[in-house]
């Protein structure tokens, strides 16, 4: 297993200023996931994305994935749904450029206990079209398991790849999510395992009955059993990237201690 960094949480920065930063890390830190608009800002700055990918070479970072906010379950929005097309074909050219080898989507934006029938089975035709968008490319198309989407429980999660029925869609794993709704990650990971392709790690001390009283923690310092879920990806021979994924004005120092507790307690 490879560790990455979800660019996501440096949302103010721009990519040369994360490289940089990263630099005395990158003993341990080998990828950047990045998020789309730090690409978009790449380009309007510097031009063609051959030079973004000269960059990262350069320092010796991978992208396992490139992150974009697409749901594909706002049909009756013609305009909504149009932009997210247009997102999702513009983020399947960067990592076609970029040698990146899938994209992030969610899948809905309503828990799928919530989800009508109709809206169900259009948001699924519509991944279906994406992944044969996503074949066009070469590049594959990762729904991340997330709370309050159509991903967010295992039957609900194994009734929405059926459905899509898609060999380039697959799945981010992310046992923080899970554990939102108090749902066992590692009983979800056995079942699932041979559709993940990427992981995100984070962890949280959590209220489970008001959510915004979350608070971050570490990656092996909160309530998910993040080294349970590590034994068992590389006893499943997973040899893909882990990124870490920390948020807001708590984000930084919990990263921070995350990176060095991933270079204290595990060995690869």
């Amino acid at each position: 297993m490879k560790l990455s960094l979800c660019t996501t949480g440096f949302k103010e920065w721009d990519i040369e200023e994360i490289i940089n930063w990263l630099l005395p890390l990158q003993a341990d830190v080998k990828g950047l996931e990045l998020w789309n608009k730090h690409i978009e800002r790449f380009q309007e700055k510097h031009g063609p994305l051959d030079k973004l990918a000269k960059l990262l070479e350069t320092n010796d970072l991978q992208i396992p994935s490139i992150s974009g906010y697409t749901t594909f379950s706002k049909l009756w929005n013609q305009k909504e749904h149009q932009n997210e097309i247009n997102q999702a074909r513009k983020l399947l050219d960067m990592a076609h450029q970029l040698n990146c080898p899938l994209i992030r989507t969610f899948a809905g934006h309503i828990a799928s206990r919530n989800a009508s029938p109709e809206q169900w089975s259009e948001t699924a035709t519509e991944l279906n079209k994406l992944g044969q968008m996503a074949d066009l490319y070469g590049v594959d198309v990762a729904i991340e398991i997330h709370y309050d989407s159509f991903a967010d429980n295992l039957e609900a999660i194994h009734k929405l790849l059926e459905d899509i029925n898609h060999p380039r869609i697959k799945l981010i794993f992310d046992g923080a999510n899970l554990y939102v709704d108090q749902l066992n990650p590692k009983e979800v990971l056995e079942s699932i395992f041979p559709h993940v392709s990427h992981v995100h790690l984070k962890n949280y001390h959590y209220n489970h009955k008001e959510r915004y009283k979350n608070k971050p923690a570490p990656i092996f310092s909160g309530d998910v059993d993040n080294l349970r879920l590590l034994e068992e990806l590389r006893k499943r021979n997973y040899t893909g990237f882990v990124s870490l994924e920390y948020f807001g004005q708590e984000g930084m120092p919990n990263l921070l201690a995350s990176i060095e507790q991933w270079k204290q307690q595990l060995t690869y």
